[in-house]
């Protein structure tokens, strides 16, 4: 009977294998499949003398559950941060900025803002690039505070 049993839980799942093709290789997804694997092949092959009880079964479902609503408040809180990084950045253009660069002190125009793909921004001013991590100071240009 056990020899039976030890395939049918090695054996990969249909069930999973189709859907991780379907919805793609994200590390997310392939958590919670393998998760769901884990509580199908638990619930197939209990003890039918001792079955899982309805608050054991209840407490894992309420951590799949658990755990997709994390996963979608950190995918949402990830696109809120880019695009706050992306704001930062644009409010800087058309200001006077203050960068501490290395002990040096440079004062300058900020004439445009590039956003990097890792969410960085580097400030062009006084025909340099800086990045935004330097500033220590953001003003009005002098000619627009009079």
């Amino acid at each position: 009977m056990i020899s039976n049993t030890i395939p049918a839980i090695t054996e990969p799942s249909p069930i999973s294998s189709s859907s991780r093709h379907s919805k793609g290789s994200s590390s997310n997804q392939l958590m919670m499949d393998d998760l769901l694997q884990l509580l199908t092949s638990q619930i197939t092959n209990q003890d039918p003398l001792e079955p899982m009880k309805d608050t054991e079964f209840i407490s894992q479902m309420a951590n799949i559950a658990s755990l997709e609503q994390m996963q979608q408040f950190s995918s949402g809180f990830s696109k809120f941060a880019d695009s706050q990084q992306s704001l930062t950045g644009q409010g800087f253009l058309g200001k006077e900025v203050t960068i501490n660069d290395n002990s040096q002190e440079i004062i300058g125009l900020v004439e445009s803002v590039e956003i990097h793909e890792d969410g960085s921004v580097s400030l062009f001013v006084n025909g340099s690039t800086y990045s935004s991590t330097l500033v220590t100071r953001v003003s009005l240009p002098k000619s627009a505070s009079q």
